[in-house]
C-alpha cells in the first residue's frame, strides 16, 4: 500500500492539490484512509485505479449520454441487463467507482403508487441503515433517487439467498439453527435501532462472500405491493410475500412491529423444517413445532416477545429433545415429568419444559398420546394458572389434543375420575369459552362410557356454573357435537331442571328427539 497526503495524491492525478478539494465533493471519489495532523491520508494505487478506470470526466461540459443512463449517484456505474427483476424492482451488477468494488444495485421502480408516507419512512430507514454496522445485516452503502423518483440503494453483491439454499440443509437441525441464529441476530440488531423488516422470507435473507447470513431488503416492496397488486397469487415470487407477512399486515401496515418480524421467522423455520412452502398451519409433530406453532400464532401477544426470546426458545428445545433422545425413553420422560407434576416444590422451569416437550408429540401416535395423559392431568390449579397465562395459544392447542385423545380412548374408573377433576380445574383456571367447550364435550362422552357417575356430577356442576353469554354458548355447542344418547345419561329430566336459563333452553328440544 502506497500512502500519501494531499501533494501526493494531486501529483498522482496530475493536478493542483487545491483541486483536490473540489475533487472530494465527488460522490465517486476515494474515502481517505485516515486523517493526520497535517490532513488526509489516502491510499494512492486506489487513488490511481480511481484515476485510470475511464470513469472519470476529464473535460468540461456534460457527461456522455451512456454513461448518465448506466450511472446513479455519480458514484455507480450498472452493468446491464438487470440480473434480476420482479413486480416493483431490478437488481442491478455495478462498479463503486469510490472503491472500485463490484456491489449490487437495487432500484424500486413505480413507488409512486405507493402510500406517501410508507415512501418517507423506507427513505428515513435507509438513511439510518447506512450508519448501521452488524455481521448479519446487508450494510446499505449509499442510497438516492433517479431522475424519475424511483428510489435506488447500493449493497455488497451476495452469493445466492436461503431460497436458493432450503433444500440443501434437510434434516440437518445444527444448520437451521446457526441459519436462524444469524437471521435473530441481524433483527434484534435492527430492531434495537427501531427499524422493521416488514418483509422478511427467505429470498430477503442473503449468503455473503464469508459464508454467513444477512437479513436484506427492508420493508418498501410489501407496501408497494400491497398498493398495485391483487392478492391472487401463492407463488414463491410476487404476492408470495404474503405468506411470511404477519396477519396483522395484511389489515394494517402501520400496525406491524418487532412481533411481525417474529411471525416471519417462524414461517422461515417452517419452510426450513418441513420443506415445503408454507401456506398453512400444519406443522409437523416434533421438537420445533412448538416454537414454529407459537411464533406464528395470529395474534401478535401470543408470539415471543422478541427475535432473541424466539431464539433461546428454539435453542431450549432441541437441547432438551437430543437430551431426552440421549438417556430417556418415552416412558422414562413421561414418569420423570409426572413426578415434577406431582412434586410440592414445582417450578417454573419444570412447567415449560413439560408444555415444550408435551407440544411437539405426534398427536396420531397412541404411545406418545398416552404418554400426554400419564402427566398432565396431575397438574395443580397453580400449574394450569401458570402454564394458561405462559402461553394461552400453546396450552389451547396442547389441551385440544389431548381432550382429543381422552374422548377415544379407555381408562380405569379412577382415572376417569381424575381427569374429570383436571377438566375441572382448567375451567375454572382459564375462564375460556374455548377451554369449556372442549372439556364440556369430553365429560360428556368419557361419563358414559365408562359409567363413572363422578364424571356425570363434574358435568353438571359445570353447567351449573355458567353464567356469561359466551361460557353458554360454548357450552351448547359442545353438548350438541355428542351423540344424543351420551348427552341423555348425564343430562336427565330431574337435572336439565337445575341449569342456567340459556343452556336449558339451548338443549331441551334436542335433547327431547327422538334419536
Amino acid at each position: 500500500m502506497r500512502l500519501g497526503g494531499t501533494s501526493e495524491a494531486a501529483e498522482e492525478l496530475g493536478v493542483t492539490p487545491q483541486r483536490i478539494a473540489m475533487l472530494r465533493q465527488r460522490p465517486d471519489f476515494p474515502d481517505p484512509v485516515g486523517e493526520i495532523a497535517q490532513g488526509p491520508i489516502w491510499d494512492l494505487d486506489v487513488i490511481k485505479a480511481w484515476n485510470s478506470s475511464g470513469l472519470r470526466q476529464r473535460k468540461a461540459g456534460r457527461p456522455k449520454s451512456d454513461l448518465t443512463t448506466r450511472t446513479l449517484g455519480g458514484r455507480f456505474v450498472l452493468e446491464l441487463p438487470a440480473i434480476g427483476s420482479g413486480g416493483f424492482a431490478d437488481v442491478f451488477r455495478a462498479t463503486d467507482r469510490k472503491t472500485s468494488d463490484v456491489v449490487a444495485i437495487k432500484v424500486l421502480r413505480d413507488t409512486a403508487a405507493v402510500d406517501p408516507e410508507a415512501i418517507s419512512r423506507f427513505k428515513r430507514e435507509l438513511r439510518l441503515m447506512e450508519e448501521l454496522e452488524h455481521p448479519n445485516v446487508i450494510s446499505v452503502i449509499a442510497q438516492g433517487e433517479t431522475d424519475d423518483q424511483d428510489i435506488w440503494y447500493a449493497m455488497p453483491l451476495a452469493q445466492g439467498s436461503l431460497a436458493d439454499f432450503t433444500e440443501k440443509i434437510d434434516g440437518n437441525p445444527p444448520l437451521i439453527i446457526d441459519i436462524m441464529r444469524q437471521i435473530c441476530a441481524g433483527l434484534t440488531y435492527t430492531h434495537s435501532n427501531g427499524i422493521y423488516h416488514r418483509d422478511l422470507k427467505p429470498a430477503n435473507v442473503l449468503r455473503l462472500e464469508n459464508g454467513e447470513w444477512a437479513v436484506s431488503d427492508f420493508g418498501l416492496a410489501v407496501e408497494a405491493e400491497r398498493g398495485t397488486t391483487p392478492l391472487t397469487s401463492t407463488l414463491r415470487a410476487g404476492m408470495g410475500s404474503w405468506v411470511y407477512a404477519a396477519p396483522e399486515q395484511w389489515a394494517q401496515a402501520r400496525s406491524a412491529d418487532h412481533r411481525s418480524d417474529v411471525y416471519s421467522l417462524g414461517k422461515i423455520l417452517q419452510e426450513l423444517v418441513t420443506q415445503e412452502y408454507p401456506v398453512n398451519t400444519e406443522i409437523p409433530p416434533g421438537p420445533l413445532r412448538p416454537i414454529v406453532e407459537r411464533a406464528i400464532a395470529n395474534d401478535p401477544a401470543g408470539r415471543y416477545g422478541s427475535a432473541t426470546e424466539f431464539l433461546e426458545a428454539l435453542e431450549r428445545s432441541l437441547d432438551t429433545h437430543e437430551e431426552f433422545d440421549n438417556w430417556e425413553s418415552l416412558e422414562q420422560t413421561a414418569e420423570r415429568l409426572r413426578d415434577r407434576m406431582l412434586s410440592p416444590s414445582t417450578t417454573a422451569a419444570d412447567l415449560i419444559e413439560m408444555i415444550e416437550w408435551a407440544t411437539g408429540l405426534d398427536e396420531t401416535s397412541d404411545a406418545e398420546m398416552k404418554a400426554l395423559s400419564r402427566i398432565l392431568p396431575w397438574c395443580t390449579s397453580s400449574s394450569i394458572e401458570f402454564l394458561w397465562n405462559h402461553d394461552r395459544g400453546a396450552f389451547r392447542r396442547l389441551f385440544l389434543r389431548f381432550t382429543d385423545y381422552v374422548r377415544h380412548t379407555s381408562f380405569s374408573f379412577e382415572y376417569c375420575d381424575l381427569l374429570a377433576n383436571f377438566l375441572r380445574r382448567t375451567i375454572d383456571m382459564t375462564a375460556d369459552s374455548s377451554i369449556l367447550r372442549m372439556s364440556v364435550a369430553t365429560l360428556a362422552v368419557i361419563g358414559p362410557v365408562h359409567n363413572r357417575w363422578h364424571v356425570r356430577d363434574v358435568l353438571v356442576s359445570v353447567l351449573q356454573d355458567v353464567k356469561s353469554e359466551e361460557m353458554s354458548i360454548a357450552a351448547i355447542e359442545a353438548l350438541r357435537s355428542v351423540p344424543r344418547s351420551q348427552v341423555r345419561w348425564s343430562i336427565t329430566d330431574f337435572t336439565i331442571r337445575t341449569l342456567p336459563p340459556a343452556i336449558r333452553y339451548g338443549i331441551t328440544d334436542w335433547i327431547s328427539e327422538a334419536g
